[in-house]
């Protein structure tokens, strides 16, 4: 991860995105904005680079306390929380997971400025929120799971990363690296009423995050994000404990319906554009089919590996 190769783009607020659209209603008969015209003087972003060589065999540094995977800590002990093994700052970089000490510090402060601007719109309690790509292989996993990241390296904060990506799912590729095979997963646990919940979190190697895998694959899983259980399921995780936050990696909100499924249950919306790869048409449709309400911002980045 070298900084030569960032580039930098745009998060749009709310209101900025409120006010686009508005503009856009009004102007229907108007030549479409160029992608120059509609950029809005938002907080930097930078983009992520290429995805980065996988380590051969990841050397784990052993925690000073196990704990059972589900188990439920009191709020104090949420900043204590210890994984069984942890990845070193060494392995982070080379697998291309930002961490407090990167060399890259502008694309840790970008992804701060995220975080930071979730914070702000949910400043009591946790939040729930959908990383999904404009386009498909438009770096949403990347920036879900640096969000998650990101989101743990306040000692009193806990994330979960749930991957919803039912067809190209890539967030269990922690959990090979540290030589884990869980059992179940997401699927899994929305197919089966006697799955709890506590059978499919698992430790991510990072600080205070957890990983929930997509699991056993089948035909007709997509429906499976529409059941009660999958509104259920959010509630619950997210009442677990009062400082963990939910970061969902979904597929391309503009050829996936699950992303549609799937940002009516979260709270929040961050859309990923791959830089240079869409236009400020493509953006606007895909805004204007949302609840705007739930925008918290839309990243572009370099990162094409990944929906």
């Amino acid at each position: 991860m070298t900084d030569n190769r960032a580039r930098l783009a745009n998060v749009l607020s709310i209101a900025q995105n409120t006010e686009r659209k508005t503009k856009r209603r009004v102007r229907k008969t108007k030549p479409a904005i160029t992608p120059e015209k509609t950029s809005a003087p938002a907080a930097s972003v930078a983009a992520t680079p290429a995805t980065p060589a996988t380590p051969k065999v990841p050397v784990m540094r052993p925690a000073q306390e196990k704990r059972e995977i589900g188990e439920r800590l009191p709020e104090a002990e949420v900043g204590l929380m210890q994984d069984p093994r942890l990845f070193n700052d060494k392995q982070l970089e080379q697998i291309g997971v930002v961490h407090p000490r990167s060399d890259n510090e502008e694309l840790v402060d970008s992804l701060r400025q995220i975080r930071t601007k979730l914070f702000q719109l949910k400043p009591n309690g946790n939040f729930s929120v959908l990383v999904t790509s404009i386009v498909p292989q438009g770096g949403a996993s990347f920036i879900a799971l640096n969000l998650a990241s990101t989101i743990a390296f306040d000692k009193s904060k806990t994330s979960l990363l749930i991957d919803c990506n039912i067809q190209h799912p890539s967030q269990d590729k922690l959990l090979r690296l540290l030589k884990m095979q869980p059992r179940y997963g997401l699927i899994d646990y929305l197919a089966d009423p006697d799955l709890g919940v506590d059978k499919i979190v698992s430790p991510s190697g990072i600080p205070r995050m957890r990983i929930v895998p997509i699991g056993q694959r089948q035909e007709g899983d997509s429906e499976y994000l529409t059941s009660a259980k999958m509104r259920r399921f959010l509630a619950e995780i997210k009442q677990r404990y009062d400082n963990r936050y939910l970061v969902i990696d979904g597929p391309s909100i503009s050829t996936s319906a699950d992303a549609r499924v799937l940002s009516d249950l979260c709270d929040y919306i961050v859309l990923v554009a791959p830089y240079g790869g869409v236009t400020a048409s493509q953006i606007d449709a895909v805004v204007d089919e949302i609840d705007t309400a739930k925008l918290a911002g839309i990243v572009l980045n370099n990162e094409l590996n990944g929906d």
